[in-house]
């Protein structure tokens, strides 16, 4: 993640030369632009319908001690554009929206909807349409943008650093930009989820972690995934670039540890009249981690009896998150219908003004085939 960041910083600092020196025919004076890294979304205040709060960056020093400090600015609007013009009464720095990484959007404000929202970003030329949303599970969401940085100086690039790195080392939540969460409102059979953030208190102050994901119906949340709940949607959605699955004889406990190095999933629905089963099939390639306590697995069991218990965690982990969503929304977010959407159109047609109905009785069945390559045997070391 180190690395990450510190990428992201030279880029930064690469574009703050360029801003400043190139001779373009949009050339602006860096002392008349502040630098959008990151930007949250509440619910207005003193009237108004939006308050926006924005994190920028700010140049401290001279020369080779010059440094990058965040810079809070607020304000209020009855659009998202509304307040962003309405910064210009505080600051004398118009905002340059090029270099932000992330929006983070209010729960009451995501309640609400995200069309709205998202408009003004989609059509102004600045704002990237590579944004990463995020839905804070604080109060407001400007709540998180005032905790201070634990690794770099901007708390927005933190925050998009570990965004990218969590699907691969953890499996969950999985990264949503702008331009992706717009393809999804603009998609049949297929819902939002965007990835939960929250404060989490540490030894020298709150720091900010990912915590499982928003569930959307249409452009408005209607509730939330756990962590745990996210990372086996993320399997059905086949969004699993890596992480750790803990099994052991029974689903639920927590023997033996396996690192995922590989994962596909393929999602089969079949529609019979008003009605519709799905068949999930979930292959992965795994290294075994770690075991616990003094059972040594390998010698008492063997491999492949391993293979078996994670392939039962996997079928019973996916398959009760799967009625779960059923269960407590009326929200398709693993596409079911977006796949009979895409291979069996007619027969969609004949469900689609139904499919809210028809996804909560739907029949699931999980097939999981898990592989372990490497043992990763405990050998003496060098030392020992």
């Amino acid at each position: 993640m180190k690395k990450v960041l510190k990428t992201m910083i030279v880029i930064l600092e690469a574009a703050i030369i360029l801003f400043i020196f190139s001779g373009c025919w949009d050339y602006h004076e860096m002392e008349t632009y502040s630098i959008v890294a990151g930007m949250a979304i509440d619910k207005g205040q003193n009237g108004y319908k939006y308050h926006v709060t924005f994190e920028c960056v700010k140049m401290s020093g001279s020369g080779k001690s010059q440094q990058i400090e965040p810079l809070l600015l607020n304000a209020d609007g009855n659009t998202i554009f509304d307040a962003v013009r309405s910064t210009l009464r505080e600051s004398d720095k118009k905002l340059y929206f090029s270099h932000c990484k992330i929006i983070i959007v209010g729960s009451d404000i995501a309640k609400e909807g995200l069309r709205p929202v998202l408009d003004w970003m989609k059509r102004d030329a600045e704002p990237r349409l590579t944004q990463d949303l995020l839905v804070s599970k604080e109060k407001t969401a400007e709540e998180i943008l005032r905790v201070k940085p634990q690794s770099v100086q901007l708390l927005s690039f933190q925050i998009a650093s570990t965004l990218e790195e969590s699907t691969g080392f953890y499996g969950s939540p999985t990264s949503l930009q702008l331009y992706e969460v717009t393809n999804i409102l603009n998609s049949d059979g297929l819902e939002l989820v965007l990835p939960a953030i929250e404060k989490k208190p540490a030894m020298d102050g709150d720091t900010v972690q990912l915590s499982g994901g928003a569930v959307f119906k249409s452009d408005k949340q209607i509730g939330w995934l756990s962590p745990d709940q996210d990372r086996y949607y993320n399997y059905v959605r086949d969004k699993i670039k890596g992480g750790l699955l803990v099994t052991g004889p029974t689903p639920g406990s927590t023997n033996v540890t396996l690192e995922i190095i590989d994962s596909k999933t393929t999602v089969k629905p079949s529609v019979s009249g008003q009605s519709a089963s799905v068949e999930i099939n979930v292959k992965i390639r795994a290294a075994y981690a770690e075991q616990d306590g003094e059972t040594d697995f390998l010698t008492k069991v063997g491999l492949a009896q391993v293979e078996k218990y994670a392939e039962k965690t996997l079928e019973f982990e996916i398959e009760s998150n799967v009625k779960n969503v059923q269960q407590r929304f009326d929200s398709d977010i693993f596409g079911f219908g977006s796949k009979i959407h895409q291979s069996k159109p007619k027969e969609w047609d004949q469900v689609n003004k139904n499919w809210d109905q028809i996804f909560k009785a739907m029949k699931v069945k999980v097939n999981a085939e898990v592989k372990i390559d490497n043992t990763g045997l405990s050998l003496p070391k060098v030392g020992d």
